[in-house]
């Protein structure tokens, strides 16, 4: 029996060394494609405006001091490209737009400005409130002949609200919705907007009463979380006015606060650090009665934006009424990049910081000179553009700043610049095996 097992083991080696002679000699060479790199064209740029300002609660008066909804405004959509109607809001075939209105009465009488952005599936909105007096109006904007649908999650003083709001937005249209109406009594504000398929453009209308006086009525545009950002243009010399950061750490941080001035380093501090728990919003009184500029430094990502809060006599009511406006401002990263805005009015002016001493230089569509300022550095400083509403804007270099306006009256509003154009994609095309068995 032994015998005849080790024959047949003899046998089956044999055959085996044979198959495994046989499959060396005969697998055929294969040649493996190599990667390639490709450069793709971005697509066409668009960027969508929300439109006009809209009274949250609707008319609850009949004309005179007890009218709410507005019975003198203007609006005007600036874009080097065309612009067409997308519902209520405009699209613009452009890289940059901006839209500002002057509402000169009812309860949302003020001056808002804003950015046009580009339609994302992520965004971040700091700023905002849902207590008594407050309204915060979120408009989605939908310039995609492909419907989205948006989750909306919010962030207050205790931290993530723990449902979340679910936005459908047709397709080349756009959708509004009062916050107060799912959230109420939230003092502060972060939103965060997921959408689907092409995404949507996000903005928040900030409108808030003292009493039955306006208090002041602004857009909040998107942020991004940085650890070192600048917060260019607060204060803005208003007497009687008020400057709060707020900051949200999604993970958690302490950051430290500095506020300069057109004379540099102000003699104000917050101590060691202020420690953000993730999620929490925090709200931070700053005392500045000039131009200024905070300086945000973290040790973790963290949203960081200012409301800048101008008083001024009331137009109605008694006589010992006052009335305000306001405007947020987001913070900036310092970097060596063009960054470009449409300025909405003639002869604009530019917050301008720089953590170094330089010249800063702002040119037209053209590159022409159009303004030009020496920041020493850790200051901020005003530049005044000589140019018509409706002009590209650029600067270059590592300054952070905004365009503020202010008028003789105690309106207030500002903008942030973006980038101006769109780098070419660059793509690795790698090569793939068809799947086992296809």
């Amino acid at each position: 029996m032994s015998r005849h097992i080790w024959s047949r083991l003899g046998a089956i080696a044999a055959v085996a060394a044979g198959g495994g002679l046989l499959a060396v000699v005969s697998a055929p060479a294969r040649e493996v494609a190599q990667p390639r790199d490709v450069d793709v064209d971005p697509p066409a740029p668009v960027v969508l405006c929300p439109g006009e300002q809209s009274v949250p609660v609707g008319d609850v008066g009949s004309g005179g001091d007890l009218g709410s909804v507005p019975t003198v405004r203007a609006l005007h959509v600036y874009s080097p490209g065309q612009t067409h109607a997308a519902a209520a809001g405009t699209v613009a075939d452009a890289a940059l737009g901006s839209q500002v209105e002057r509402i000169g009465d009812g309860d949302i009488a003020g001056w808002s400005a804003l950015s046009c952005s580009e339609p994302t599936t992520d965004q971040w909105l700091v700023g905002g409130a849902t207590t008594l007096g407050s309204s915060a109006r979120l408009v989605l904007t939908n310039a995609s002949p492909a419907p989205s649908e948006a989750t909306v999650t919010l962030y207050g003083p205790l931290g993530e609200v723990e449902d979340t709001l679910v936005i459908p937005v047709a397709a080349l249209s756009q959708a509004d919705h009062l916050l107060e109406s799912f959230a109420t009594a939230q003092s502060s504000l972060v939103v965060h907007v997921q959408a689907t398929a092409g995404g949507v453009s996000a903005a928040l209308q900030d409108s808030r009463l003292i009493g039955f006086q306006p208090a002041g009525t602004s857009w909040v545009g998107p942020s991004q979380a940085l650890t070192d950002q600048v917060i260019a243009g607060v204060g803005f010399d208003s007497a009687g006015g008020s400057v709060t950061v707020r900051l949200m750490a999604p993970q958690g941080a302490t950051v430290k606060l500095t506020v300069v001035s057109e004379r540099g380093v102000e003699q104000w501090s917050t101590g060691t650090g202020i420690s953000l728990d993730p999620g929490v919003v925090t709200d931070v009184a700053v005392p500045v009665s000039r131009l200024g500029a905070i300086e945000v430094n973290a040790d973790a990502e963290v949203f960081a934006s200012a409301r800048t809060v101008m008083t001024r006599a009331a137009t109605t009511g008694v006589d010992a009424d006052t009335a305000a406006d306001a405007t947020w401002v987001s913070g900036m990263a310092v970097r060596d990049e063009p960054l470009a805005v449409v300025t909405p009015v003639d002869q604009a002016r530019l917050a301008v910081y720089s953590p170094y001493a330089t010249t800063v230089v702002a040119t037209d569509e053209n590159g022409v000179s159009v303004g030009y300022v020496s920041v020493p550095a850790r200051t901020i400083q005003w530049l005044d553009v000589d140019a018509p509403a409706g002009t590209v804007v650029t600067i270059t270099g590592q300054v952070a700043w905004s365009v503020v306006m202010v008028s003789p009256d105690g309106f207030v509003a500002s903008l942030m610049p973006s980038l101006p154009q769109r780098d070419t994609l660059h793509a690795r095309v790698l090569a793939s095996p068809y799947p086992a068995g296809s």
